[in-house]
């Protein structure tokens, strides 16, 4: 009779594994769902419990990489080989938190059993960001669009908003082993339902305070579809003056509506390396006349037969025509693309708050912007540059580091979504590339950021998830042993 009964169940595990399949392709990637986020981690959890672990291990794996090759298709800077290659090490990286949890919710009981599988997550998140090229892009913070949920960001970073999606799949679970006695149900709602409502409590009476801060008008400036397509299918070199000296006179636009401050998308200007100081002088005379400040983002060509590599930076000028920073991308979408900066945040003190810069990519690494926290800047501004399937996708992955450190941000993008938000995430204004020829972003900006406790703590949270781990796996091998000497 056990025997038939246990044959169904893995039967039935089966039907598990084919939700969670189908929740897998809104997941992450091209077609988000948030609550796909939370509720394909409990499928695939109760999945496993019926499997042995390294068979329903391996079949995550198989069913996990399936799905990446569709919903990363054109969101990650690959093809080919390479392509499939990550998508497979993405998915194993992932179902190893799904293994971890079977093998350890076997030897611990109680609520305390349904920390690991979070715990571990966070853990695998953790390492895979400071290991992957690709920065935080692809984790499941970037899934939720709840703003009142990530305002908790502000605490814990992007683990606490991790950590709560799969203790949701953990809990569901445990209640599921115990047949959802009234009793566990209890003790769920007090342990996990209570906190998780106060999270989002919390979270809403942060957005519904005001911002008691005055504004400043930033101009972000962008290309038109007309110049994208002129540019792909006309020489190059004869347009690129035409570009540079169309940034130029929409500075001077911009400042007539009332722009205290104006940069450019990623690249906007392309200048061989002997013709950067004029035009640079020919920035510094508007930043003058007008009495604002230009962030003029460069590509930087090098002479010919040179080792040197393109320079991809934004520099800044004052209002009386100063140099008053130039930064350097300090991380490369794919390798070779440009000389890379030594990866330190710059900034400069203005009438409207402290202003920084990143180019692009580097606002996909918390631990790179991490540094504007302790810098108490309050404006980031970020030329960027996309492509349609990762549009708005990146730009919104670019605001978490904004909720994270306490700061304000515009975001202007080439062939992609130009945005800005306050500290809180809360979008101020946009323009969409391929919805419109709009070519200037105005955004009313706070002056002021907030310091948040993740800017002063760091990953605490990560680190707590680590020790609980640990201590869970000392507990684990010590009572193995112990079993081991019984026999």
């Amino acid at each position: 009779m056990e025997k038939t009964m246990n044959k169904r169940r893995i039967q039935y595990s089966y039907i598990y594994l084919l939700i969670g399949f189908i929740f897998l392709f809104f997941f992450n990637g091209r077609w988000i769902l948030p609550i796909a986020a939370f509720v394909a981690p409990i499928f695939l959890i109760r999945f496993l419990r019926f499997q042995k672990p390294f068979k329903g291990f391996l079949i995550i794996v198989l069913v996990g990489w399936v799905s990446n090759i569709f919903v990363w298709k054109g969101m990650l800077p690959m093809s080919g080989f390479f392509y499939y290659l990550v998508s497979f090490m993405m998915s194993i990286f992932t179902s190893l938190t799904f293994l971890l949890d079977r093998i350890y919710t076997q030897k611990f009981k109680g609520i305390v059993s349904t920390l690991i599988f979070p715990s571990v997550y966070v853990i695998m998140d953790y390492i895979n960001i400071l290991a992957n090229p690709s920065g935080s892009y692809g984790t499941l913070i970037h899934t939720q669009s709840s703003l009142p949920l990530l305002q908790f960001v502000s605490i814990t970073g992007i683990w606490g908003i991790v950590f709560l999606i799969t203790w949701t799949a953990s809990i569901i679970n445990w209640l599921w082993d115990n047949h959802f006695e009234k009793n566990k149900v209890y003790s769920a709602f007090w342990r996990f339902g209570i906190p998780f409502l106060t999270v989002i409590l919390w979270g809403q009476i942060r957005l519904s305070s005001t911002i008691d801060s005055p504004t400043v008008r930033i101009a972000s400036i962008n290309s038109t579809k007309a110049e994208y397509h002129h540019r792909m299918t006309t020489n190059f070199d004869s347009l690129v003056e035409k570009a540079n000296q169309g940034f130029l006179e929409n500075c001077e636009i911009a400042a007539l509506s009332g722009a205290k401050i104006v940069f450019g998308r990623e690249a906007i200007t392309s200048l061989p390396v002997d013709k950067e100081t004029d035009f640079i002088e020919k920035a510094k005379t508007i930043a003058i006349c007008d009495s604002i400040y230009i962030g003029v983002p460069t590509h930087v060509i090098p002479k010919k037969n040179s080792n040197k590599n393109p320079e991809n930076k934004i520099t800044w000028i004052s209002p009386t025509g100063e140099i008053l920073f130039t930064y350097h991308k300090a991380k490369p979408t794919y390798p070779g693309e440009c000389d890379y900066g030594d990866g330190v945040i710059k900034y400069f003190d203005s009438p409207y708050g402290r202003i920084g810069s990143a180019v692009c990519f580097d606002m996909d690494f918390p631990s790179l912007i991490n540094q504007t926290g302790k810098m108490n800047i309050d404006i980031m501004l970020v030329p960027g540059s996309d492509w349609k399937e990762i549009s708005p996708y990146h730009t919104y992955v670019a605001s978490i580091r904004g909720l994270e450190n306490g700061f304000n941000m515009v975001r202007s993008t080439f062939k992609g979504f130009s945005a800005s938000f306050n500290y809180k995430g809360q979008l101020l204004s946009s323009n969409d590339f391929f919805k419109t020829d709009e070519v200037i972003l105005y955004s009313d900006v706070p002056v002021k950021g907030q310091k948040t406790i993740y800017s002063f703590l760091g990953d605490y949270f990560a680190w707590l998830c680590i020790m609980f781990f640990i201590s869970m796996s000392f507990v684990y091998v010590k009572n193995k042993w112990i079993n081991i000497k019984k026999r």
